[in-house]
């Protein structure tokens, strides 16, 4: 099989040849941290090679953000603080120098949106036709910016119209990120403003969601119509920790109709799968759009009371990816291989479940285990004994001498301290 044929086979509930070779994804910070333990340049700059990943091809560039973009004022800063509108129009707080590159710390003081007269301005911005959302612009990835992390700046690549032929003869899985209904207007009005607005001007919301839904099917119509797309991943980020952000009865009214519609949207252009990518507890969001809005999930953060065992059990065809504690990797290789154990023996007995990290990779996870959690992936991929196989540790072999380990709490005093 092709990674792609695995891939749509265990969307299937069919049984691959063998499961794919995915593993996590590693962030600024992450990296900058493995430098120190033993990491080389090279092996950072092929890190995809070095550890044999299978990922996903992507359709192009889809600017999903404002056009055009508001302009980046600052207002004060003091210490390692900076307190500046971003690109969005959101007056926020920003750690200037940050300590954990990929992981940046941000608070929100004020959005844009708090009235519908603030929504009809903001939608002048959103012009799903405005064609540099899909057509690459010279040195736009040069563009200055404030942003840490450059958060929903969008990066160009190249034109869908140039990606067509390539994506449709892919050996990889074809897949588009897409900002979903909440995530959407949670940018605009902020979440406690978003929340409010469920209660005191829920015909803001409807318009606000009900416009982005025009604004997604217009943008990715065409595209999808030529090129095969495996999975659409709608990003929502919207749990806590022991519950979704807002009530099931507000999902079903607010944002349950517009999926429905999505899903049937993306399906007609033969999309294989519908996913939504949400931290937290997933439990509710189950509850109300699967399987009439997405066929699955992820990261499935264990942290957040989320057991990829029930779900699994429970809703006979959703797919899932992710379900690897992240934390239980900070710890002892036994510990490493105890968690992705349990988990491949979940996805062993119940199928349309790829485990993978249950989220970003953070720099407290040392390298070595990471690259041992590495191999143990690989081989339950090719069916190795749950019980007895241990991984031979190749990669570790070839790393340098460890110079320093990663430290949270010297990162946390340096976020936001004084100068």
């Amino acid at each position: 099989m092709t990674p792609r044929e695995r891939f749509r086979a265990i969307v299937r509930g069919e049984k691959p040849d063998r499961m794919p070779y995915m593993f996590g994804g590693p962030r600024a910070s992450t990296f900058a941290a493995w430098r120190k333990q033993g990491l080389s340049e090279e092996q950072e700059r092929h890190w995809g090679e070095f550890i044999g990943a299978e990922g996903f091809a992507g359709i192009g560039k889809f600017d999903c953000g404002p056009i055009p973009r508001f302009e980046e004022r600052v207002l004060e800063e003091h210490g390692n603080v900076r307190i500046w509108i971003d690109h969005w129009g959101v007056k926020r707080l920003d750690a200037i120098h940050q300590p954990t590159a990929g992981f940046a710390t941000r608070r929100y003081l004020e959005f844009p949106v708090k009235m519908p007269k603030d929504f009809e301005e903001m939608k002048k911005r959103f012009d799903p036709h405005t064609p540099e959302r899909t057509i690459p612009l010279p040195g736009e990835n040069e563009r200055p910016t404030l942003n840490p992390d450059g958060y929903r700046v969008y990066q160009a690549t190249t034109c869908w119209r140039d990606r067509v032929e390539e994506c449709n003869r892919s050996e990889h899985p074809v897949s588009v990120t897409i900002p979903g209904l909440w995530w959407t207007a949670r940018d605009w009005a902020g979440f406690e403003g978003l929340c409010m607005m469920c209660v005191e001007q829920p015909n803001l919301v409807h318009e606000m969601m009900e416009y982005w839904t025009w604004f997604i099917t217009e943008l990715f119509d065409e595209p999808l119509r030529a090129i095969k797309v495996d999975m659409v991943m709608l990003n929502e980020d919207m749990a806590f920790k022991t519950h979704a952000m807002i009530s099931p009865q507000m999902m079903r009214e607010f944002m349950l109709p517009r999926y429905r519609r999505l899903y049937r949207f993306f399906k007609e252009r033969g999309v294989e799968c519908v996913m939504m990518d949400s931290d937290g507890y997933i439990g509710q969001i189950l509850e109300v759009f699967h399987p009439e809005g997405i066929d699955g999930t992820a990261p499935v953060e264990i942290a957040a009371n989320n057991d990829p065992e029930y779900y699994l059990r429970r809703y006979p065809r959703l797919f899932l990816m992710g379900g690897i504690d992240k934390r239980e990797l900070m710890h002892t290789k036994a510990e490493v291989r105890r968690e992705v154990a349990k988990r491949y023996r979940t996805a062993r007995e119940y199928g349309r479940y790829i485990p993978t990290v249950d989220h970003g990779v953070p720099p407290d996870v040392p390298l070595r285990n990471f690259l041992y959690m590495v191999e143990l992936i690989r081989g339950f991929a090719n069916g190795e004994d749950l019980d007895t196989y241990e991984p031979p540790c190749v990669l570790e072999s070839q790393l340098g001498d460890i110079e320093e380990m990663f430290d949270p709490l010297k990162a946390i005093e340096q976020a936001y301290g004084e100068e």
